[in-house]
């Protein structure tokens, strides 16, 4: 019997001891069920009204928030079973600056979101949750549907005005250059080798080296 309200994340699946989860982030919890049979897992509760972003795993931890009408960000140790709420298997959570629409980034040991749609940029350690800096505010960053990415020891971040913005990643914050598609982009922008693709409301640009 369905429980959880309508989310938008798209699932993420990730291999924990030989077994394939499948992690959703729901309203009510966010929750894994084992790829083939169907069966719940794991839960955890805290999540905010109508979640949007995807989660994100790594290092045998799986990151899951949300930012509307509320704010949380959650560290999971996906080996937990049953209610984890307020167990070992949660690493850390956040209870404030967490991201609405974009999903976060997983690079090495940090991991980068926004501020509900507000291009305010947070770093934390992923393993930690020790912030590296807080909801930076970023000339040309105001309005994020498309997600960070990483690629080259950079990090993009796109503003819905078609601004992209490049810091270096690292922990301490240090923006490298600023370009301008002249178009609004909500998509996320794909990097490929040396390429880079970004979808705008009428067109697709590919930046090369």
């Amino acid at each position: 019997r369905r429980d959880e309200p309508t989310n938008w994340s798209t699932p993420l699946v990730v291999q924990v001891d030989g077994r394939k989860q499948v992690v959703m982030n729901g309203q009510n919890f966010a929750r894994a069920y084992d790829l083939k049979s169907g069966e719940e897992l794991w839960r955890c509760g805290g999540q905010t009204e109508r979640p949007a972003a995807s989660a994100v795993a790594g290092d045998g931890l799986v990151y899951v928030g949300s930012g509307f009408r509320g704010s949380f960000m959650g560290a999971f140790r996906p080996t937990g079973r049953g209610d984890i709420e307020g167990t070992d298997s949660v690493a850390w959570e956040l209870t404030r600056d967490t991201p609405d629409v974009a999903s976060p980034l997983l690079s090495g040991e940090r991991l980068y979101f926004y501020k509900a749609k507000t291009g305010l940029l947070t770093c934390v350690n992923a393993k930690t949750g020790e912030p590296y800096f807080t909801a930076e505010r970023i000339p040309g960053m105001s309005s994020t549907y498309a997600s960070p990415i990483a690629a080259g020891g950079y990090v993009y971040l796109t503003d819905r005005s078609g601004k992209i913005v490049v810091i270096k990643d690292a922990g301490k914050l240090e923006i490298v250059a600023t370009n301008d598609v002249g178009e609004p982009v909500d998509a996320t922008p794909a990097p490929v080798g040396n390429q880079l693709f970004v979808r705008s409301a009428d067109s697709l640009f590919c930046f090369s080296d």
